[in-house]
């Protein structure tokens, strides 16, 4: 039995996760002019790539389950897309940078239809 599974990991809700993909979710949760919401996101996600139980994983980024349930549902149906989000009416609030959104771009080309 591994370390996560002692702690919960039955309910475990893992995620695909592209190496590429990977690559660009840590940076996006370590860097901090980020929205503090990609970075939670990231961090979510990342966690569910490697089992980590949904309540766990709420616990850690201060959510309920359900919105973490939910994160992890947008991100099965549109990958990378799902991570920055408009608040306010202010759609760019969350956007990365235009070397971020070249990097998506390349990351989400290579990734299989």
């Amino acid at each position: 039995m591994d370390f996560l599974c002692r702690f919960g990991c039955g309910g475990g809700v893992q995620v695909g996760v592209a190496p590429e993909e990977t690559a660009v979710l840590t940076r996006w949760r370590k860097r901090s002019d980020n929205h503090v919401l990609v970075r939670i996101k990231a961090e979510a996600i990342l966690h569910a790539s490697r089992g980590v139980d949904v309540g766990i994983i709420a616990e850690m980024v201060k959510r309920a389950e359900r919105t973490v349930q939910e994160w992890l549902a947008d991100w099965r149906d549109t990958r990378m897309c799902s991570v920055p989000a408009g608040h306010a009416g202010n759609q760019n609030a969350a956007e990365p940078a235009r070397a971020r959104k070249q990097e998506l771009k390349a990351v989400l080309a290579r990734w299989p239809r």
